[in-house]
């Protein structure tokens, strides 16, 4: 899945993501490699960060996890959580 930063400012900044520990046997992680991938996202623009989400072997189906992706700006500003919906069918 991807998800999309939003920067309503008219400065660029870098934004770091952070994604959930969804738990119950489901796997979540950058795309970008381990850790919390910083982006650079452009004045009025938007930048993606491509996370794998993965259900184990134990993740019994028709099974719905609702992770929230968080970030944090270069400035500190506060960004709004994203939530996702992922269910194994």
């Amino acid at each position: 899945m991807t998800v999309d930063v939003y920067n309503f400012d008219d400065t660029a900044h870098r934004v770091t993501v952070s994604a959930p520990k969804v738990g119950g046997g489901w796997t979540v992680r950058s795309d970008r490699g381990q850790g919390h991938p910083c982006i650079r996202v452009p004045a009025g623009g938007r930048a993606g960060v491509n996370f794998t989400i993965v259900a184990g072997s134990s993740v019994p189906r028709r099974i719905d996890r609702r992770p929230a992706f968080r970030a944090t700006a270069d400035d500190h500003a506060e960004v709004p959580a994203t939530m996702a919906l992922i269910h194994r069918g």
